[in-house]
């Protein structure tokens, strides 16, 4: 295990997006968090040219490299999409690895659950699922750009068919603290959605609310990054310990 005091902060994209949309958050947070973005199939530089359309292939996809890169005490965090896999992640490292994280950051997002069909969108043709999510105010900004959108609409779809098919298994009970962070502008995600996470945890739930819409994270960076700095950056005394199982 590393011998600096410093925390990695794996960070998972929201629905149709590559994880480069984290990559300024590194130079600006500074050493003590390592911002980790975790790359999705068929998007940015994965290896993988296709999205996964469903759950279980998507985390063999991405759980060996979060497995390869936990050298030190480790935190998760995931916007809208990304919630539901950082949430799957937390709790399936304790499962496999009995490795705790420090803290689940979940973002933009309820508790994941199984949407009701006449709610879903990702089966529906291009131009109605784009106006659903429009309407929802859930259309990310890079799947608005018509130059870019042949290629996000693809990942988007399956990202939401992801998010709709979703089932939580109530064992996935996560032991470390939770945030779950909010945009004051954000109708897609009222407050109570965002309190329904204790019911996630064996530890304490903290809401935050931040200026700004569903995509917050790319308004008001400055608040949430300082949110990670005021809960990650502190004496290496007062971090666990991380697993031997993880093989370091």
């Amino acid at each position: 295990m590393s011998g600096d005091n410093s925390v990695r902060l794996f960070c998972l994209p929201f629905e149709g997006v590559s994880a480069g949309v984290y990559l300024p958050w590194a130079e600006a947070i500074g050493p003590s968090v390592v911002v980790t973005p975790v790359e999705l199939p068929g998007r940015g530089r994965h290896p993988r040219t296709s999205p996964c359309g469903s759950l279980e292939p998507l985390l063999a996809e991405i759980m060996p490299y979060v497995a390869r890169m936990c050298d030190r005490p480790f935190a998760l965090y995931g916007h809208g999409f990304g919630a539901l896999l950082a949430y799957e992640i937390a709790a399936r490292f304790e499962w496999e690895h009995d490795a705790v994280a420090e803290r689940l950051y979940v973002s933009g997002s309820g508790v994941p659950h199984r949407r009701a069909p006449e709610r879903s969108v990702g089966h529906l043709p291009e131009a109605a699922m784009v106006r659903r999510l429009r309407d929802r105010g859930r259309m990310p900004p890079v799947a608005r750009d018509p130059l870019r959108a042949a290629r996000a609409l693809p990942a988007l779809r399956a990202d939401v068919s992801v998010m709709e098919a979703y089932r939580r298994d109530p064992r996935h009970v996560v032991h470390c603290p939770v945030t779950a962070m909010g945009g004051l502008r954000d109708r897609s995600v009222p407050g109570a959605e965002l309190a329904g996470w204790r019911r996630c945890t064996r530890r304490a739930l903290r809401v935050e609310t931040f200026p700004g819409d569903h995509y917050f994270p790319l308004t008001a960076r400055g608040e949430v990054l300082a949110t990670f700095a005021r809960d990650l950056v502190r004496p290496p005394a007062a971090r666990r310990v991380l697993s031997s199982t993880l093989g370091h």
